[in-house]
């Protein structure tokens, strides 16, 4: 990791200048990828993937917000020496377009064998019907936040995987193997050791996804109900599970759709709209009347109205990174998903 964040620090000082003298390669002597993400999470599951064969680069910082990103010219050099380009590949990062249109690569325009969106095959939530932009900054292809659902990362993996498959066809089952390597890590993560080891991975997210892992977990075996082997994140978020709470954006959906979390309010009165004093008392009334303990708040918003709602009701406002290398102390996916688990279970204590 650390080699990953050096990578990062050189991307962005030096602009990554296109040249035959700064090739860098593996330790089998290969010419290494040049691969670039528009945001860290997806950066680090590359990494995982890539290990040596890859230089991994991101574009958007861990504190930035997401839907504002300025099309720097050092991004477009970036992109303009890439062989791959890893996107969410929905409405969040508009402002890819004007960086790919800049930096002329073929390779990796949308549809060209470099170009992967990451969130193909996903269970997209908060899809709408119609679109209507008086509701706001509505994202017409659904709720986009999908690095906060760690059951997303193994889908994001395997279409990294695919597309390096693509790229890099000679090493295609050294990429399967980190592929399935960092699936088996999520799963582990999430559930714990004991229990995917009886039943596996792949039919524990199933049931998660399909809202039936907690009545299973309710049935005996072998003198005790399964629930008492249930480890990883979802144990430790169990003292938040069916918690209501309040959040400034829409994004937290996967995160709370995976832990539990109820999120009855927002902040923002519609996306991407600033909240009016009217609104906010309107939450401050919430609060009051539901006796909500916590609201959830990404970084890179203002702070003012969530302060203002927390000194009128006491709630706790709660400030996060929403994304990898948002604070010194998160350097992957999982750290990432550890702190937030960690800092509501202290917030809620």
């Amino acid at each position: 990791m650390k080699k990953l964040m050096l990578i990062i620090l050189i991307a962005f000082s030096t602009g990554l200048q296109a040249s035959d003298s700064n090739k860098s390669f593996s330790d089998s002597g290969e010419e290494k990828l040049n691969i670039v993400c528009s945001f860290s999470d997806y950066a680090t599951i590359v990494q995982a993937i890539v290990k040596d064969k890859g230089e991994v680069s991101f574009i958007a910082s861990g504190e930035q917000d997401p839907h504002f990103v300025p099309p720097k010219p050092s991004f477009a050099m970036m992109l303009k020496s890439a062989d791959m380009w890893i996107t969410t590949g929905m409405d969040l990062e508009v402002w890819s377009s004007t960086l790919l249109d800049k930096a002329r690569n073929k390779k990796i325009m949308d549809g060209a064998v470099g170009f992967v969106s990451v969130s193909d095959g996903i269970n997209i939530l908060q899809k709408v019907d119609k679109a209507d932009r008086t509701e706001g900054d509505v994202h017409l292809m659904g709720n986009p936040h999908i690095n906060t659902g760690p059951l997303n990362w193994k889908v994001i993996a395997h279409n990294i995987t695919i597309g390096l498959m693509k790229v890099d066809p000679e090493n295609s089952s050294f990429y399967e193997q980190n592929c399935d390597a960092f699936c088996d890590k999520v799963d582990r993560a999430l559930f714990g050791n004991e229990l995917v080891d009886m039943f596996g991975g792949e039919t524990l997210c199933k049931l998660l996804e399909n809202k039936t892992l907690f009545p299973f977990l309710e049935r005996d075996y072998e003198g005790v109900k399964l629930k008492e082997k249930l480890g990883g994140w979802l144990k430790k978020a169990m003292p938040f599970r069916d918690k209501k709470v309040i959040a400034y954006h829409k994004n937290w959906a996967y995160f709370s759709d995976t832990f539990g979390l109820i999120i009855i309010g927002y902040i923002e009165p519609k996306p991407g709209i600033p909240p009016s004093a009217k609104h906010v008392q309107d939450i401050v009334n919430l609060v009051k009347d539901q006796n909500i303990e916590l609201m959830l708040v990404a970084s890179y918003f203002e702070k003012k109205s969530s302060e203002m709602i927390e000194e009128k009701t006491g709630v706790k406002a709660l400030s996060l990174p929403l994304f990898v290398a948002g604070t010194e102390e998160v350097e992957d996916n999982f750290q990432l998903v550890d702190f937030w688990i960690d800092r509501i279970n202290e917030s809620l204590k």
